[in-house]
C-alpha cells in the first residue's frame, strides 16, 4: 500500500537521495543529447547540498516535500516552494519507474495543490521538459495553462523546459 507524507529530516535523506538520483537518471534517459546541461544543473555529484537545500525551502509553512512509500520503499516525491508572495512552485515531481502509471504523480501534485491552497497561495507554477509528454499531458489535465518563461534559473536548460501555470 502506497501512504504518502511529508519528508523527515535528517531521517528521510536516504530516501530522498535515492529518488534525486532517479530524477537525475530519468530526466538523462529522456534527453540523451541533453545530459551535460542536466548535470550542470544536477550534479550527482552534490546531492547532499542538494538535499540541505530542499531541507530549507521545502518545508512548512511556506513548502512541503512529499515522499509517496510503498512500506518501507520510497516510490516517488513532489516538492512545493514559495516563489513570490501569493505564488507557490511545484518542484522535482519524480515516481519511481516501478511505481508509474498508478496515479502517484496526480496524488503528489493534487496535495501539494491543496497545501499551497492552504498556505494562501493563489496561483501555482511549475516548468517541465518538453520531451516529458505524459508529464506534460498530467499538468493541462489538473488545469495548468503553458505561460512565458517565469524564471531564468537554468539557462542551459531553457530550450527544452515549458512553463506552467494555474490559479489555486
Amino acid at each position: 500500500m502506497i501512504t504518502l507524507r511529508p519528508a523527515r529530516f535528517p531521517d528521510d535523506r536516504p530516501a530522498l537521495a535515492q529518488l534525486f538520483l532517479g530524477y537525475i537518471d530519468a530526466l538523462c534517459a529522456a534527453m540523451p543529447d541533453e545530459r551535460t546541461a542536466i548535470t550542470a544543473k544536477y550534479n550527482p555529484d552534490t546531492v547532499d547540498a542538494w538535499l540541505d537545500t530542499f531541507a530549507k525551502i521545502h518545508t512548512a509553512p511556506t513548502g512541503n516535500l512529499l515522499i509517496a512509500w510503498n512500506n518501507n520503499r520510497p516510490a516517488a516525491c513532489g516538492m512545493l516552494r514559495a516563489f513570490e508572495p501569493g505564488i507557490a512552485e511545484i518542484q522535482r515531481l519524480f515516481v519511481h519507474p516501478d511505481y508509474r502509471n498508478k496515479g502517484l504523480a496526480r496524488q503528489i501534485s493534487l496535495a501539494l495543490m491543496d497545501d499551497a491552497r492552504a498556505a494562501g497561495y493563489h496561483t501555482i507554477r511549475l516548468d517541465t521538459a518538453r520531451p516529458l509528454t505524459g508529464a506534460i499531458k498530467l499538468y493541462r489535465s489538473l488545469g495548468f495553462e503553458e505561460r512565458s518563461p517565469y524564471h531564468n534559473l537554468t539557462p542551459q536548460m531553457d530550450h527544452f523546459i515549458v512553463y506552467f501555470e494555474r490559479p489555486l
